[in-house]
């Protein structure tokens, strides 16, 4: 219990800086939650984070792929068709360990279709977010450690 507690209260910081100051510094604040979302999905840590951010990315390029494809395609419903074929690739790459978190394709194409094709401000939301949830899990373990009544010195890092 303390240490959700401890998670919660770091990643709700994290979350609240995100939702102040990164608009203005031009991060897409709700692709930057998704990408904390997958993190936390993805089994934390350092393969979390790895899995996590190579999966969004992957997303990213393969919703560009759906676009580029659909729009060659001499044939009734290009979308549909391309999509079909693609997300069929966005599963089998979890055969790759580095890419074996399907939902974070999904996440990271969702993304980038979700603003319209801003690759650029999704690629960059999904580092600040995944870098955030990685922090936020750090932090949070450390203060659910406290909470626990640990010593700092006996709180070890568990990523």
């Amino acid at each position: 219990m303390k240490q959700t507690l401890g998670i919660g209260i770091s990643a709700g910081l994290l979350a609240a800086l995100l939702t102040e100051i990164g608009g203005a510094l031009g991060v897409v604040t709700w692709v930057g939650f998704v990408a904390m979302l997958s993190y936390y999905a993805s089994g934390c840590g350092k393969d979390g984070f790895i899995r996590s951010m190579a999966t969004n990315l992957s997303g990213v390029f393969w919703g560009w792929m759906i676009v580029l494809i659909s729009k060659t395609l001499p044939i009734p419903y290009p979308l549909g068709v391309t999509v079909f074929l693609i997300v069929i690739v966005m599963c089998m790459q979890s055969y790759f360990s580095v890419l074996n978190f399907i939902p974070g394709a999904f996440a990271g194409c969702s993304c980038y279709f979700g603003t319209n094709f801003d690759a650029k401000g999704v690629i960059i939301a999904l580092i600040v977010g995944n870098i955030l949830a990685f922090a936020s899990h750090i932090m949070g373990t450390k203060i659910g450690n406290m909470l626990e009544g640990k010593k700092v010195e006996e709180v070890s890092d568990t990523v």
